[in-house]
């Protein structure tokens, strides 16, 4: 068995998603809509685009098992 295996801190930083704040901000929009926005934030996710991403609340970046000093 063979691999590699990252320490928590070589993590790089993650693009997480927060659901239920996706579902507050999008409980008035049309079902279509909606999903055109979750396609749009996966494109920018997929495309590294930080600085587009974070002009959504429902996006956030770090690395949770990374200790802040």
């Amino acid at each position: 068995m063979g691999g590699f295996m990252m320490s928590p801190a070589e993590y790089p930083d993650r693009i997480w998603f927060n659901p239920p704040k996706f579902w507050a901000a999008t409980k008035d929009m049309r079902p279509e809509a909606a999903t055109e926005l979750l396609d749009r934030i996966i494109d920018l996710a997929e495309a590294q685009d930080l600085e587009e991403l974070r002009n959504f609340d429902f996006v956030s970046f770090g690395n949770p098992w990374r200790k802040v000093a």
